[in-house]
């Protein structure tokens, strides 16, 4: 089962939730599909959903999940990196109306430059990223290193208050080789 958490953003993500549909009615992907739906206004056809899910429930269908898809919000990627798994990261755009701001893309590329996830950036791109993910899994040290992030994420948002990006990291300091 491929599991798909939207989070509990107050803005629907219907792009994601119309792409997982779609490859659930073609097949393209050779699993079935739980969706944590969130606040989406499109509801799935061909993937079981519920709207919204405990914390408790939330991890078990990640431990049961093959592979997880994401967005990437810190807490719903953090949740996959403690269950062991090397989620799909799909981030939300507040260009399309999914997010209040464009965070979600920097801090996924974090993620899959420290080996941590895979990125699909676009719906296209989701097949071959669920694909290349069935036989991976989180690396030992890999919570440590995703809580560092959690720590640049902080320091991004402040910097987008103030109206610059302070105190950002570049990308060695969390890849393996470099921390």
């Amino acid at each position: 089962m491929i599991f798909v958490i939207m989070g509990m953003e107050v803005h629907p993500f219907d792009r994601l939730a119309h792409a997982v549909d779609e490859l659930a009615r073609t097949g393209a992907v050779e699993d079935d599909f739980f969706v944590q739906l969130g606040t989406c206004k499109y509801e799935p056809r061909y993937a079981r959903f519920e709207r919204f899910l405990s914390f408790g429930d939330l991890c078990e269908q990640i431990r049961r999940a093959s592979v997880v898809v994401t967005h990437a919000g810190a807490g719903s990627a953090l949740s996959c990196i403690e269950q062991g798994k090397h989620p799909v990261i799909v981030p939300r755009r507040s260009s399309l109306g999914e997010h209040v701001d464009e965070h979600q893309l920097p801090f996924a590329e974090k993620l899959e430059a420290g080996g941590l996830a895979t990125v699909a950036r676009e719906m296209e791109e989701l097949p071959a990223a669920i694909d290349a993910t069935r036989s991976m899994s989180a690396p030992p040290d890999a919570l440590g290193r995703a809580r560092e992030l959690t720590e640049w994420l902080e320091t991004y948002w402040q910097g987008l208050g103030a109206g610059r990006s302070k105190g950002r990291r570049g990308l060695r300091a969390l890849s393996p080789r470099h921390r």
